[in-house]
């Protein structure tokens, strides 16, 4: 089901489904909510799942700005549960929405019941950033085709690149198909939110359970990045996928939902 709301004084739009406890997903960079939906559909079978589309994009509003933060993000998610009447709920974020979960997870701590950062950062790191900056300028002087695939050839692991063209095709193919394209701006501005990112002398504030998931081979956010992570949030578990790129968990769907899905429920009330 679709949803919107006012939620830090603009509209979030949201998806929403299943039953049990909240679980809130939050997406990366330049993609909507709707990018969750092979998650969901084994979340949802054990959660009241929450996927909302990231001011910029999607359905969400685009406020015409040179720079989004992380912080304002993050205070659009936490009118989201306000909206929906949620006190705390599970969170998992990709990428920056691992950024914007932790944002969460070190300020409104008494939200957060469990955490899951995926293939994400603490900061930007010198190859990352030069990489986020490549893109922000990039965009909107590529064609979207031509800007997609240098997107895709970061994002993926170069093995599964060799192995499963078919399926960077067909996800090009759903992504010019998508109806509500991200304008140049608002990917910019995105863009400009990850730079300016950097909760590295915080994460040690972390109170909730979380469990660190990266990619082996992740040419975007190098490996080191998560294993400094998982060294500062205290107790935090880390795994690597073996072989995974920046979306592992796409590359490896079922090992990375059900790795995700029994921390989830190991950290569940009465579980």
């Amino acid at each position: 089901m679709t949803g919107k709301c006012k939620a830090n004084g603009i509209t979030i739009s949201y998806e929403e489904s299943g039953s049990g406890e909240p679980l809130l997903l939050l997406m990366g960079l330049g993609a909507p909510g709707s990018k969750w939906a092979p998650h969901i559909a084994a979340y949802e079978k054990h959660f009241h799942v929450i996927a909302p589309d990231n001011r910029g994009a999607g359905q969400s509003d685009k406020p015409v700005s040179y720079a989004y933060t992380i912080r304002e993000m993050a205070e659009d998610a936490i009118g989201v549960l306000d909206a929906l009447g949620i006190e705390s709920a599970h969170v998992n974020g990709i990428s920056m929405g691992g950024a914007i979960a932790q944002y969460l997870a070190v300020h409104y701590p008494q939200r957060v019941r469990s955490l899951v950062l995926t293939n994400t950062f603490s900061h930007c790191c010198v190859s990352f950033r030069r990489a986020i900056e490549i893109l922000r300028e990039a965009n909107g002087q590529l064609d979207p085709v031509t800007a997609g695939r240098l997107t895709q050839w970061i994002i993926f692991a170069q093995p599964f690149q060799e192995t499963d063209e078919a399926f960077m095709l067909e996800a090009e193919q759903a992504d010019m198909a998508y109806p509500y394209p991200m304008p140049s701006y608002a990917f910019k501005a995105q863009c400009n939110a990850i730079l300016g990112f950097d909760i590295r002398e915080e994460l040690a504030k972390i109170q909730a359970p979380t469990l660190i998931v990266g990619g082996e081979k992740d040419l975007f956010v190098p490996v080191p990045e998560s294993e400094a992570m998982a060294k500062a949030i205290p107790g935090a578990r880390l795994y690597l996928a073996p072989e995974g790129g920046h979306v592992q968990h796409w590359e490896q769907l079922e090992k990375y939902n059900q790795l995700t899905l029994d921390f989830l429920l190991e950290h569940a009330q009465g579980k």
